[in-house]
């Protein structure tokens, strides 16, 4: 990695605090002893931080003790930062300015005496200003964060009052501590093609690369997702845009508790493109209602192995309820009809689910929550087919949690014939009506006979 010393030297380097973390090493070049008589020593002066987060590209501004243009940069406010004079050190004594030379913020804490501590914490504009302060060495400790999303914080350093600045001294030192932040990540859900239990459910984890402090390097990144034990793990993709990620990269650590954590190599190359986007996808099955609510989040953890910091995405969820169909006969509610059959269609036309009706009348399916239609397909036994579709609304909840009945008229009966009925008066009068109608036909003809004669 071009520009960059081995991660060995760079992470010595943080370990004992030798850099500062963008701010000035306000030491600076330490003053011969006929300079040191140049200074006041009974002036005072101040320490202004300023702080902001690190930035994805470096700046280029001057590190001098000088107060600087910070456009652009986003400032922290609520940052505490508090200021120790080194005690044992007294810098209106020309020898002392000699034995400065070396001391670093880890060795003055283990080795020397210091005063009472000074905090403010940084207003929106990320200042807090350290007045009236006597010639000294001063320790200067960010101790609160504050609510900024800090994954790195600033280490300890050293500032002077007065500061050497190009064969001057400075009495008014401004320093620029930055921290590395690190946003919450966002999840998304993809359940568009999951409608029953079984079908797969995909979540898009999309996290950034922080820029490391001056410094520092990234030591540990890592995404954790505790997967809800109604979902089953499947797999996962890892991408960072702007790489080309080798296996060796990255390990992933397979549901419930699923991790991507990047190795050494991995690390080096997230260092390269501060500010790109890491973007995993997770596959998954649902394997059981429950509450009908399934909630996941995801958490980024930045140079912090123990989880003690990390950063979490807002909760997305997918719902599911259960539908439960209670057929019954038209005439009486109470009799209650085993065998129909329905389907389950979602608002694409798809069937999704075929249930049949218990011999309690009962037929129950899980779902998504959402929009379907049920459609009767076979008819209980003895009943007429209602094949009219029927809209219905699965909402989230356990199981029944929505619940509809369905009527069923039974197929009507053939029209026998009525013993008494109209049948045998009908034979009779059919047969009187021959009689007479015969006795007629005999009259007519005897009487044209007689006519003839």
């Amino acid at each position: 990695m071009s520009g960059h010393p081995p991660r060995r030297l760079r992470s010595l380097a943080a370990a004992v605090g030798a850099a500062a973390l963008g701010a000035v090493l306000a030491l600076g070049a330490v003053a011969p002893a006929s300079a040191a008589q140049n200074i006041d020593p009974d002036a005072t002066g101040s320490i202004s931080v300023h702080k902001f987060a690190q930035p994805d590209v470096a700046t280029g501004l001057p590190n001098d003790g000088t107060q600087v243009d910070t456009t652009g940069l986003t400032p922290l406010a609520g940052v505490t930062f508090t200021v120790q004079q080194v005690t044992d050190i007294d810098l209106t004594d020309p020898a002392d300015w000699q034995d400065i030379d070396g001391l670093t913020a880890a060795s003055v804490q283990a080795d020397h005496t210091l005063g009472a501590a000074q905090s403010q914490t940084t207003d929106a504009a990320g200042d807090a200003v350290f007045g009236d302060l006597p010639v000294g060495l001063y320790l200067v400790s960010e101790t609160d964060t504050g609510d900024n999303g800090v994954t790195i914080t600033g280490a300890p350093f050293l500032v002077t009052i007065p500061l050497a600045v190009d064969g001057d001294w400075l009495y008014d030192v401004h320093v620029y501590p930055k921290n590395t932040v690190t946003e919450a990540p966002t999840k998304t859900v993809d359940d568009s093609d999951a409608y029953v239990i079984g079908d797969h459910i995909g979540w898009t984890i999309t996290a950034t690369v922080p820029a490391a402090v001056d410094g520092q390097s990234l030591t540990h990144y890592e995404i954790t997702d505790t997967l809800d034990p109604r979902l089953t793990y499947v797999g996962a993709t890892v991408a960072v845009d702007g790489l080309v990620l080798d296996p060796a990269d990255y390990t992933i650590t397979p549901g419930p508790s699923f991790a991507v954590s990047f190795t050494a190599s991995g690390l080096d190359k997230l260092e390269t493109v501060a500010g790109a986007a890491v973007t995993i996808v997770l596959d998954t099955t649902i394997n059981a209602l429950g509450d009908g609510a399934i909630e996941n989040s995801a958490t980024v953890f930045v140079n912090d192995p123990n989880h003690d910091h990390g950063q979490e995405s807002v909760p997305v969820k997918t719902s599911w309820g259960s539908l439960q169909v209670l057929k019954h006969s038209a005439d009486d509610t109470s009799l209650t009809l085993a065998g129909a059959e329905f389907d389950v269609i979602n608002a694409a036309g798809e069937v999704v689910a075929h249930i049949v009706t218990d011999e309690n009348g009962l037929a129950t399916v899980d779902l998504k929550a959402g929009d379907y239609t049920l459609v009767e397909t076979v008819a209980p036994l003895g009943y007429v087919l209602d094949a009219d579709p029927i809209a219905v609304t699965v909402v989230e909840g356990g199981t029944a949690s929505t619940t509809i009945s369905v009527a069923n008229e039974q197929v009507p009966p053939f029209q026998l014939p009525l013993t008494g009925g109209a049948g045998p008066s009908l034979f009779i009068g059919g047969g009187l009506a021959a009689v007479l109608l015969a006795v007629g036909i005999a009259l007519v003809r005897r009487r044209s006979a007689r006519a003839a004669a």
